[in-house]
Formats: structure tokens, sequence, C-alpha cells
């Protein structure tokens, strides 16, 4: 599989870049899609290094999958008190802006 690790530091590099060189009260003003694809690739990501830990801590089935559920629905959380996004709705919304 594709990690895009290439991709992803390019990309890291030019956020920090661009960071660095704004003015303090800039912001990039991301799209509810940008903020999306941005989760999804941090929620992979997390998914990945939780599968690491699981296999080391040699859990059951069951238990994996309930920890996937429970970081799934943390996350979900973390980002609705802090935005005031959904990220249920914002699957929904571009899962309709790309089927047309």
């Amino acid at each position: 599989m594709n990690s895009f690790a290439k991709e992803l530091k390019l990309i890291a590099d030019g956020l920090l870049i661009q960071q660095a060189d704004e003015k303090i009260d800039s912001k990039p003003n991301y799209t509810d899609s940008d903020f999306l694809n941005i989760i999804l690739i941090f929620q992979l990501a997390l998914m990945d290094k939780m599968y690491d830990l699981q296999l080391r801590e040699q859990m059951n089935e069951e238990d994996m999958t309930n920890m996937a559920r429970n970081c799934g629905q943390e996350l979900r959380k973390f980002i609705k008190t802090y935005t005031n996004l959904d990220t249920v709705e914002l699957v929904n919304n571009y899962r309709q802006d790309y089927s047309q």
C-alpha cells in the first residue's frame, strides 16, 4: 500500500514554511472539504499506529474492534467540541457533492 510519505512530507513542509512566513493573525481558511481531507489523512495514520499497538499488546479481535470504534467516536466528539463540525455530516456532504 502506498503511504504517500513523500507527498505528506511536501505538504507538511509547505504548511510549516507558509505558517512561518505569514503574519501572526493569518489563517489558511480551509473549506469543510479541505478539513475533511485533513481529518481522513490523520485518522488513517492514527488507525495505522493504533493497529501496531494492538498487535504489540496481542489484543483479541473484539477488543481491537472496540478500541477502534471508541477512537473514532472520541475523535468525532473532539472535532465537534472544538469546531462545531460533525464529521458524519461532513462525510455525507462530501458524498453528495461527488455523486452529482
